[in-house]
């Protein structure tokens, strides 16, 4: 595909994409991955506490030490750890915990297979199913919730004549798209849509979204929760297509151990979930509070102020809650839906369902 050239943007132009191909039906992907795959022999939703679980809780008779590794730094995605930390919610279940950072070149799903951490935060649901079906799998890999319960991304615009509307992919044609990796997987959300690729530019760009502002493009890939506040903070108003509604969803932020953990220590696992649970709800319910204990315990997210963090909690909370869903407790259907539209368009090789 030849990209026209953007210049005198600080953007990198794509000369071409690899756009991906539906070689297989859904259902037909779905069905593979229903039987070689299937989300039930790594996901559970029993450790997710009950209200009853709530109600009284006493600590383990001996201290617990628990490793774990973040999908990122140090920054506000992990808030709900830091209020079980600072108010204590940990403590009452006699567990201590240690915050093990991620960030680029780190990669706790490795580390948790290893043995070096106790639980692991993954930053997409979809790595799970991968880890155990790579030809050098993680074996006894188990999700047992997660903080969000759709995926963050957005196609955002702040085109005057597109704010207020109700966007589609059907808006995106004749438009120019900017973002980074993540727009290899966009051909899904266009063929879902019926949309022919040649309708749409795509161009690189950066994490931030200088690209709407120097006019270069019409949308630009980003969180929902995220490059919104730099877009607002310019004065703009911005409009999204959700990615979630029109390609696949996802479960980022999920929180991943070891079935041999749960086979040994299913009660410290129990404690570990009612813990974060606690410490998820305040996000939700303490929003103020919350914030202010993540700019305290957010040491690797230079200069963010308690308006960052609750400007994330503001426009995060629908994929927590996700219409009144459990906290932390997610769908099977939905794991097996993502990772057979990851089959059918090929993104999830390891599987071999043609």
């Amino acid at each position: 595909m030849k990209l026209k050239t953007i210049l005198g943007c600080g953007l990198a132009v794509m000369a071409q994409t690899a756009w991906a191909e539906s070689s297989i039906s859904f259902d037909q992907a779905l069905a593979c991955v229903q039987d070689q795959v299937p989300a039930g022999a790594y996901v559970r939703n029993d450790l997710v506490p009950s209200d009853a679980d709530l109600e009284s809780i006493t600590p383990l008779s001996e201290p617990v030490t628990l490793k774990v590794g973040l999908s990122w730094v140090l920054n506000a995605e992990h808030a709900h750890f830091y209020n079980a930390i600072e108010r204590g919610y940990f403590a009452d279940e006699g567990i201590e915990i240690e915050l093990v950072p991620g960030g680029p070149g780190k990669n706790h799903i490795q580390t948790l297979g290893g043995g070096a951490v106790d639980v692991a935060v993954a930053s997409s649901g979809s790595f799970i199913p991968q880890a155990l079906t790579s030809p050098t799998p993680i074996d006894g890999l188990v999700v047992v919730g997660s903080v969000l319960k759709g995926a963050p991304g957005a196609l955002l615009t702040i085109d005057e004549e597109l704010i207020g509307k109700e966007l589609t992919p059907e808006d995106l044609k004749g438009k120019t798209v900017a973002g980074g990796p993540f727009l290899r997987h966009l051909p899904i959300m266009l063929d879902k849509a019926g949309i022919d690729e040649s309708e749409v530019n795509v161009i690189k760009a950066g994490f931030a979204p200088d690209a709407l502002f120097a006019g270069a493009a019409d949308f630009y890939f980003g969180w929902i929760f995220n490059q919104t506040q730099v877009i607002e903070d310019r004065g703009h108003e911005w409009n999204a297509i959700l990615w979630k509604d029109f390609a696949f969803n996802d479960y980022p932020v999920s929180i991943v151990m070891k079935q041999e953990m749960l086979d040994e220590n299913s009660e410290v696992a129990k404690r570990f979930m009612r813990a974060t649970y606690r410490g998820l709800a305040d996000v939700v319910n303490d929003p103020e509070g919350s914030a202010e204990i993540t700019v305290k315990h957010a040491t690797d997210a230079t200069g963010i102020t308690k308006d960052d963090v609750l400007f994330r909690f503001k426009n995060q909370e629908f994929l927590i809650t996700n219409e009144g869903e459990r906290l932390l407790e997610t769908s099977l259907d939905q794991w097996d839906e993502n990772a057979a539209t990851l089959v059918q368009y090929g993104f999830f090789p390891t599987v071999p369902c043609e």
